[in-house]
């Protein structure tokens, strides 16, 4: 399969290695990453894992009442989300996927909402718990329904 180089976008929080995220976590991770997640296309999964881990990161700052922690993860996972989701609707447009219009907007309506909670925690509300619920629900949700509705065309389009 070729890679696709321009998923692979530089994120100035994100290093080339995730083993750092739970280096020293005692407990379990809030998320669990499994196959049936796994869109075919590496770069795509790739980037899903690196959102669980920062989800995760959230979940272990929250379990210990780090609020710096929490607001550095919520900060991380919000960049990396837009990034990813910019690289994710690059690749349906290259693929000239026919619901790229709207991906793009469930896509905007999930930063909006994020976003909306970022404000909220800013102005010193605790929202982790209430986002890491949504965050739960909406990531492994959105894989299923609405990335796995691509995979196929993707592929048959790009080759992969």
């Amino acid at each position: 399969m070729p890679k696709l180089s321009f998923l692979y976008t530089e994120h100035p929080i994100m290093p080339p290695s995730l083993t750092h995220l739970r280096e020293n976590k005692m407990s379990e991770p809030f998320l669990h990453w499994t196959s049936d997640l796994d869109t075919g296309i590496e770069q795509v999964d790739e980037q899903h894992k690196i959102l669980v881990q920062y989800i995760n990161e959230m979940h272990d700052a929250h379990t210990a009442n780090d609020r710096n922690g929490v607001g550095k993860a919520l900060d991380n996972l919000l960049g990396y989300t837009v990034q990813h989701f910019s690289d994710e609707e690059d690749l349906l447009k290259m693929a000239e996927y026919p619901l790229v219009d709207a991906h793009h907007r469930v896509h905007q309506n999930f930063v909006d909402k994020v976003q909306m909670y970022k404000g909220r925690f800013d102005n010193g509300d605790d929202v982790s718990q209430e986002l890491l619920d949504i965050l739960e629900t909406w990531l492994f949700m959105h894989i299923r329904r609405n990335d796995h509705g691509y995979v196929r065309h993707v592929k048959e389009k790009l080759g992969l």
